[in-house]
């Protein structure tokens, strides 16, 4: 996986899909941010690709517990 990731931006529709396969979530207004646990620390980056862990110290310590390799992507 190349780095930084492009995360998944929430779009508009005019009716919420069912069935099986379909998840969603509602949009929260936040940071749009992607966590990267590597072998030795966490990355956080913004949209834009722009590092962002020294904004985001707790949510950086916090994925320490998350297993290497893993990537979040999330609202903060």
């Amino acid at each position: 996986m190349e780095y930084p990731v492009k995360p998944a931006l929430a779009e508009a529709v005019p009716v919420i899909p069912s069935g099986p396969g379909w998840w969603y979530e509602p949009k929260a207004d936040g940071h749009r941010t992607v966590l990267r646990r590597t072998d030795d620390t966490v990355i956080l980056y913004a949209r834009s690709g722009r590092v962002v862990t020294s904004h985001w110290m707790d949510l950086a310590v916090a994925g320490m517990a998350l297993r290497p390799g893993t990537t979040l992507d999330g609202v903060m």
